[in-house]
C-alpha cells in the first residue's frame, strides 16, 4: 500500500490494566504489517538451521514504527504505530497473563485454533536477530508457533489460507499534535451546526466551551 503523508496515532497499553494489551494473536490472510510469515517443514530444513524442527510458523507479530492504515469518520484516513517500548510491554504482558494459547482465525473469537501453540518469542535487538527476516527494525516482536495438528498444517497452513499474524487487544491512543488539532477543528465545526441538542451539549462539555 502506498504510504501517504497522513497523520499518525501511537497505540499504547496500560500495564496495570488487565483489559489493556494483547488479548489474542490471530492467523490472518492479510496481516496489518504487510509481512507474511515463513513456514518451516521437514522438506526445507536448511532454512531454519535445526533439521529436526518441522511444522513451525515464524513471523512478526508487530513491527515497530510501521504505519498501519486506519480510517475514522471524524478524522478520515490516518496511520497507527507501535513504539519499541509499547511492543516490548505488550509481549511481557502477554506472557505474564498466560495468553500464549489465545489464537484464532481472522479475529473471529468463535474460530479458535486448536493444536497450535507458541514455542518461541523474542524482540529483535542488538543481541537477537532473525536470519529469516533480516530487514525488520529493532524492537519488532517475532514469534514461532508449532502446529501440532497435522491436518491443520496440511490443509490450512501449507495451502496458503493464512499468511501472517495479527494481534488483537485493547489499546489507548496518543495522537500527534497536528491530528489533535484536526480532531478539535472538526468537532468545533459540528458544534456550529448542531442537529441534536443532546449531542450539542455533550460536545460542548467535552471541549469545555461556555
Amino acid at each position: 500500500m502506498e504510504k501517504k503523508n497522513l497523520p499518525t496515532v501511537y497505540l499504547e497499553i496500560d500495564i496495570e490494566d488487565m483489559e489493556s494489551g494483547v488479548s489474542a494473536i490471530s492467523f490472518v490472510d492479510r496481516p496489518a504489517t504487510e509481512i507474511e510469515w515463513m513456514t518451516f517443514s521437514q522438506s526445507k530444513p536448511e532454512v531454519f538451521e535445526k533439521k529436526d524442527v518441522e511444522r513451525i510458523i515464524t513471523g512478526p507479530v508487530m513491527v515497530t514504527e510501521t504505519p498501519i492504515y486506519r480510517y475514522s469518520p471524524v478524522v478520515g484516513p490516518y496511520f497507527v504505530k507501535f513504539s519499541k517500548k509499547t511492543v516490548f510491554d505488550m509481549m511481557k504482558k502477554y506472557f505474564k497473563e498466560n495468553k500464549i494459547h489465545q489464537i484464532n482465525e481472522n479475529h473471529d473469537s468463535k474460530k479458535k485454533v486448536d493444536g497450535v501453540y507458541m514455542v518461541e518469542s523474542f524482540i529483535i535487538n542488538e543481541r537477537t536477530r532473525s536470519e529469516a527476516f533480516k530487514d525488520l527494525p529493532d524492537g519488532t516482536w517475532m514469534a514461532s508457533f508449532f502446529v501440532e495438528n497435522e491436518k491443520y498444517w496440511d490443509e490450512v497452513v501449507m495451502e496458503g489460507g493464512f499468511t501472517g499474524f495479527s494481534l488483537e487487544g485493547m489499546f489507548s491512543e496518543r495522537m500527534e499534535d497536528e491530528l489533535v488539532e484536526e480532531v478539535y477543528s472538526k468537532i468545533e465545526n459540528i458544534l456550529e451546526h448542531p442537529s441534536d441538542d443532546y449531542i450539542f451539549e455533550e460536545l460542548k462539555n467535552l471541549l469545555k466551551i461556555k
